[in-house]
């Protein structure tokens, strides 16, 4: 009989609920909550080796890779503390679009780092994650003041520029280790814990059965699903959606600089093409000039030799005259020569 009356007694504690937390207390609980969801690598997860991630990474598709990638940076983008490839962790350097951090001296072949020092793992490159990441296709912009007739209520604006200030940069900032996505977190938890957390826990009520001490459900009561739980569980709806726009902001900044990068290379490009012109006209111009000094050239060349010719013509001609005037000189020296001897006889024909 006394055992009977002791499973009473703790039948009826089983029924009173889950115990009340103090209304001071709900924003500690649930960064401490956020804290643990905001971790991407469970502790008693066991280390996955190089071969195994491109064996599964071959048997998955590659919109299942995007939605993961998509997910993975609204978690806060938290890279793993080990390497695949050793299973070591210290002086790990993390890839820019994935999870996965590795020592320089195990990195696999085809890993990529570009001129702003940011490290790309061959899986990345492979899927060409470093030319155009996936980037989070944010819904509309939600307006501020809808639901609530005005800008955020009860939340200073002084707090609120904090927050703007703020946030961007952990954003935007690219992680390089596991330290500095640590240092990040805490800085969300600092500007967290300078709004007041105004949300109401709710409280147990007597009538509901279903749910026991520890605040699971009996086994013949449904459970709704799960939903993914903020970052900012801890603050105001207004504010929440306010993070929500700094992000799409720094999304379209990320956009807007990509674009910048690639105006920039079609501007050099340009400037390139530019001087490959330039050079060919002044090549052309030099070309131009050689062949009208070439011109020249052959008019002068044109003209001496018309000269020579001339000159040839004239020597022929001199020469004709003076064969002309020796055959003539010839001849006379013969007439002398018989002069002379008809002279001779005639001076002997005398004496006799």
């Amino acid at each position: 009989m006394q055992s009977a009356g002791v499973k009473k007694v703790r039948a009826r504690r089983n029924k009173r609920g889950p115990r009340r937390v103090p209304f001071g207390q709900t924003g500690v609980i649930n960064q401490e909550q956020s804290q643990d969801d905001s971790s991407n690598v469970p502790i008693g997860q066991s280390r996955i080796s190089w071969p195994d991630t491109l064996a599964a990474l071959e048997k998955e598709s590659l919109d299942s890779q995007i939605h993961r990638h998509k997910e993975w940076k609204r978690n806060g983008s938290i890279h793993e503390d080990y390497c695949r490839v050793c299973w070591k962790s210290h002086r790990l350097e993390p890839c820019m679009t994935c999870r996965l951090a590795l020592h320089s001296e195990c990195m696999p072949a085809g890993w990529l780092r570009n001129a702003e020092n940011q490290l790309f793992c061959a899986v990345c490159v492979r899927r060409g994650w470093h030319v155009a990441p996936p980037t989070l296709t944010a819904p509309a912009s939600p307006r501020l003041a809808e639901g609530h007739g005005g800008p955020a209520a009860g939340v200073p604006a002084i707090e609120l520029d904090s927050i703007s200030v703020a946030t961007p940069c952990s954003h935007a900032a690219p992680l390089h280790g596991q330290p500095q996505a640590s240092s990040t977190h805490e800085q969300s938890i600092s500007d967290r814990q300078d709004i007041p957390a105004t949300a109401p826990v709710q409280e147990a009520s007597p009538n509901n059965k279903d749910i026991g001490v520890n605040g699971n459900t009996q086994p013949g009561v449904s459970r709704p699903p799960r939903q993914r739980k903020s970052r900012y569980i801890s603050l105001r709806s207004e504010v929440d959606t306010a993070f929500n726009v700094l992000y799409r902001e720094v999304e379209a900044s990320e956009a807007l600089r990509l674009e910048n990068e690639n105006l920039r290379n079609e501007n050099a490009r340009c400037i390139q093409t530019i001087q490959i012109r330039d050079l060919s006209l002044m090549a052309m111009r030099r070309e131009l000039e050689h062949r009208r000094f070439s011109d020249q050239d052959l008019e002068r060349l044109q003209a001496s030799a018309a000269q020579l010719e001339h000159a040839n013509r004239e020597l022929q001609e001199l020469r004709a005259k003076n064969e002309s005037l020796e055959a003539e000189l010839q001849v006379s020296r013969e007439s002398a020569k018989e002069v002379q001897d008809w002279k001779a006889k005639f001076v002997a024909l005398m004496n006799t």
